[in-house]
């Protein structure tokens, strides 16, 4: 019976040891420190900054103009007899757009004539017969007098005809109107806009101050209008700047506008202004910005390993952009390397590998 005992404790206790033994290792294996992972090089692509010249470049929002513009609008009272022109037409010079009833005028005319006929005849025969000293120089004044206001009130009727007959003074494109024959038009009642047909537009835009110090008349322009870039010519500047803004009214001249170019159009105005100074230019992708700043990743050689290139964060000042490029005014040079692509991943101190080129698809491998 003893003996049955003992074997039961000694086998419970080997049971025991065995199983706090494999506890053991389990928790010596959680516990251990993790083997140290080999470093893994990050692949991104290096640039090699580029010389260039910039100038500071000003940005503003351009007004669309046509050369010649203006409200038509009735000078005297009136009723439309005839409408000679639809809404969005292009009209001739001096073609004839609207006429208002001039039938009363018309009439008055006729009779201011015959008068003048009397007039001028009766003045002929006074001045015959002064001549021979058969009347008095009174009565030859007076009858110039009658002469002077027949021709005056001929004149006056036929400046009242023109008034009601409105014909456009340039060629140009009639803008959308409302206005029916047989209509009462009071003095100063408008009709329509009539903006210059030409072979060129102004383009206003106002300039701050500092920029306006530097721009002269003959300066050229650039105007965005996506996709195209056009080129234009500042053709004035105003007299004085604006009182409440500080800016300065600038007029410049685009040649040969697309279809699509409307007045009162808006463009974006950019304007070089200042001396040139010298830069150097990275691709877009590479410039990074942070809260405290814009920066790029340099490419240096490992100090402990010159098989290894890394990174370190090197603080920059953009200017404009350029295409795809950005200009760098400070912080790198031409002799640097950067990472072009590929930075979002990267921080200070990482091993980068330059990736290989691609070959072209139509390249075939030799």
């Amino acid at each position: 019976m003893l003996k049955t005992i003992v074997a039961s404790v000694l086998l419970v206790l080997i049971v025991l040891g065995v199983g706090a033994s494999i506890a053991y290792q389990k928790y010596r294996m959680m516990t251990a420190p993790p083997p140290p992972n080999e470093e893994q090089p990050e692949v991104v692509v290096f640039a090699k900054p580029m010389h260039v010249s910039i100038r500071q470049t000003s940005t503003a929002v351009g007004t669309v103009l046509a050369p010649r513009s203006l409200q038509l609008k009735t000078e005297v009272v009136g009723t439309v007899a005839e409408i000679s022109f639809q809404s969005g037409q292009i009209v001739d010079e001096n073609q004839l757009l609207l006429k208002l009833d001039t039938s009363v005028e018309e009439a008055q005319l006729e009779s201011a004539q015959a008068a003048l006929q009397i007039a001028e005849s009766t003045f002929k025969r006074n001045k015959q017969a002064s001549e021979a000293r058969a009347i008095s120089e009174l009565e030859l004044e007076q009858s110039s007098a009658f002469l002077a206001q027949a021709k005056s009130e001929v004149m006056r009727l036929n400046a009242i005809i023109r008034k009601k007959t409105l014909r456009a003074p340039f060629c140009a494109r009639v803008g959308v109107f409302d206005i029916q024959q047989g209509q009462y038009l009071p003095e100063g009642t408008q009709i329509t806009m009539l903006q210059g047909v030409d072979d060129y537009v102004h383009v206003d835009f106002m300039m701050p101050q500092q920029v306006a110090d530097e721009v002269r008349v003959g300066d050229e322009v650039k105007l965005i209008v996506e996709p195209t870039l056009l080129t234009a010519k500042i053709i004035a500047i105003d007299s004085q700047s604006d009182r409440i803004t500080r800016n300065l009214l600038a007029r410049a001249k685009l040649k040969d506008p697309p279809s699509s170019m409307q007045p009162n159009d808006s463009v974006r105005v950019e304007l070089e202004f200042g001396k040139e100074t010298q830069a150097v230019t990275i691709p877009a992708s590479g410039l990074r910005r942070s809260p405290t700043g814009a920066f790029v990743y340099v490419v240096n050689p490992d100090p402990n390993d010159s098989s290894k290139q890394r990174v370190i964060v090197q603080p920059v000042i953009p200017g404009k952009t350029i295409g795809q490029q950005v200009a760098i005014l400070s912080g790198v040079t031409v002799n640097d390397t950067i990472v072009a692509d590929g930075s979002f991943k990267l921080r200070a101190g990482l091993w980068v590998v330059n990736a290989p080129v691609k070959a072209e698809p139509n390249q075939v491998q030799q």
